[in-house]
């Protein structure tokens, strides 16, 4: 059982995997590093080792941010399941903080 007390940072600068495994994604914190930018948050791909760019994952998450800005996006209840994990692609001038259940 996982308890909301559990929930820890993964800050991502670049493509990647944040998470093998089960996980929930409780919140997320977008920051530019420099002029706007966007990354896409999702599941795994079949091997688990990259970040899968389908659209159709059911999971899919595209983020955005102004120049020089931060967004926040906390997610309420039981946030968003990733079955088999979770990580970041398509990363354009930003930094991706990942709150998750590890």
């Amino acid at each position: 059982m996982s308890y909301k007390s559990d929930v820890k940072p993964v800050v991502l600068t670049g493509n990647g995997v944040a998470f093998t495994g089960r996980t929930r994604l409780r919140g997320i914190m977008i920051q530019s590093t420099g002029s706007s930018g966007s990354a896409i948050v999702n599941t795994l791909d079949a091997t688990g080792s990259t970040t899968a760019a389908s659209t159709s994952t059911g999971v899919y998450l595209k983020v955005q941010v102004g120049a020089g800005g931060t967004e926040t996006l906390l997610l309420p209840e039981d946030g968003v399941l990733y079955k088999d994990g979770i990580g970041t692609t398509a990363l354009s001038n930003v930094s991706v903080t990942l709150f998750i259940d590890k």
